[in-house]
């Protein structure tokens, strides 16, 4: 299974401040487990909202509106990525929470979200046939009324 965790930004990150060198060591040597482990497939950090753009999709027929960043504040943003593969939930858990705070000042937060693979429906994996089917029809329900 294929995992993403997400690297939440803060304030910090937002102004271009670098994390401290003993946050980057820790970080380095992190990534580098991963890696020998077999885990890690892809990292990136990403430069802050204000090198952005967003495009906005307010019409399904015309062109995106674009908005230069920043973005408003860090909350939301996101300041990198890490792609791993996991056997189990359980383990790409457990990999997330041994990640060191990314900024080292009790702000860092990150979001571990797995991959949806192409033959498998969204949000079924581990339902019954029964509860998936529900979901589905739960889903065409909800999209009947938007």
């Amino acid at each position: 299974m294929r995992f993403m965790i997400l690297i939440k930004a803060n304030a910090r990150f937002e102004a271009g401040i670098e994390p401290a060198s003993d946050r980057a060591a820790a970080f380095a040597a992190y990534s580098r487990q991963m890696k020998e482990a077999g885990v890690l497939i892809e990292s990136a950090s990403l430069l802050p909202s204000a090198d952005g753009l967003r495009l906005t999709y307010s019409n399904a027929e015309g062109p995106p509106a674009m908005t230069a960043g920043p973005f408003g504040g860090a909350e939301g943003q996101v300041a990198g990525y890490m792609l791993l593969e996991a056997d189990s939930e359980r383990e790409a858990y457990a990999w997330a929470a041994k990640m060191p705070d990314p900024y080292g000042f009790g702000e860092g937060g990150i979001e571990l979200r797995r991959l949806r693979e192409t033959a498998e429906p969204p949000f079924t994996a581990g339902l019954s046939p029964i509860e998936a089917e529900l979901r589905h029809q739960l889903g065409a329900l909800r999209n009947l009324h938007e």
